[in-house]
């Protein structure tokens, strides 16, 4: 009996143990960071970003996860002379409903309800959305955004049935900080409008016209604008010609950069100049000058050029 005895209590001092073992998770937040991206693009820039979690000791069949963070009124990544790019993230993909705490209104936490293993154990890698908006003015380079342990607080509660409201559930918890990170990138658009000619019957006289090349780039950045020799044989950038449709007959003309053509606009080589400009993150016109100069008639018919407008950057 004293041998029962005593394996009885060994029982029950070895229980209390087994019974008592800590329920605990840790997070790690990832993929937040947005790469190169354009500050001249219309489209918004999009990424999918992942809160890896791990819990173990649960002998509950479920646990309800409140991930607030904070900073709801300040997604601002800050960069170059302190430059900002605005951003947030948001619980959904349509980019709805913004990624926030239970004491921040209009703003959510990520509310996650995951089975429990068997073993007492949970992994899981569970979604949430970035997203920084278009048309923001800004210069090129790193910009960057943390969020500190402090302003993150994410709390785990096993149970079985309904699960806890997240309003009132406050612990256990844990911390997990994050940073947000993107690379604004130098990036240009260019546009160009056609160039037409007055109709003549005699080029006894020169015939003048205009056009322009519409450019945007990244704020900060410098570039070219440049024009090539046009698509006609023969043509160069120093000696430019317009082709009659179906044939070989042609009509010399030049571009320039200036009203007072004299400066002829081709790619800074051979005597020729280019525009050099410094982006203002906006759309900038650039009016380019065209000249037919008096020359012998040629035979009646529309004649046509093709000229590249290039930006470089």
């Amino acid at each position: 009996m004293k041998q029962l005895r005593g394996f009885i209590v060994a029982l029950m001092l070895l229980l209390p143990c087994a019974a008592a073992q800590a329920q605990n998770c840790n997070f790690t937040v990832g993929y937040t960071d947005f790469g190169t991206i354009s500050s001249i693009r219309t489209e918004p820039e999009d990424i999918v970003g992942a809160v890896s979690i791990y819990c173990n000791g649960y002998t509950t069949p479920m646990v309800r996860m409140c991930l607030n963070i904070g900073l709801a009124d300040q997604r601002q990544m800050v960069g170059p002379s302190g430059d900002k790019v605005s951003y947030n993230l948001y619980v959904d993909p349509d980019h709805i409903s913004i990624w926030g705490s239970v004491t921040a209104p209009s703003t959510s936490p990520l509310i996650l309800d995951l089975p429990v293993h068997p073993s007492g154990n949970i992994w899981a890698q569970e979604p949430f959305y970035g997203r920084i908006p278009p048309n923001q003015n800004i210069t090129n380079g790193q910009y960057s955004m943390t969020f500190s342990a402090a302003q993150t607080y994410f709390v785990y509660v096993g149970y079985s049935g309904t699960p806890p409201d997240c309003k009132t559930a406050s612990a256990p918890y844990k911390t997990a900080p994050f940073q947000v990170t993107a690379n604004v990138g130098i990036d240009c658009d260019i546009t160009a409008t056609p160039m037409q000619f007055p109709d003549a019957g005699l080029l006894t006289q020169a015939l003048q016209a205009t056009s322009s090349v519409t450019v945007q780039c990244t704020q900060g950045a410098g570039y070219y604008i440049e024009l090539d020799g046009g698509s006609t044989l023969g043509g160069t950038m120093e000696q430019r010609k317009l082709e009659r449709a179906g044939s070989t007959d042609t009509v010399d003309y030049q571009l320039y950069t200036t009203a007072q053509r004299t400066s002829i606009w081709g790619d800074g080589t051979r005597g020729t100049w280019r525009l050099s400009i410094l982006a203002n993150g906006m759309q900038q016109t650039f009016t380019v000058y065209g000249q037919v100069p008096a020359q012998q008639s040629k035979p009646a018919g529309k004649y046509s050029d093709t000229v590249t407008a290039t930006v470089s950057f």
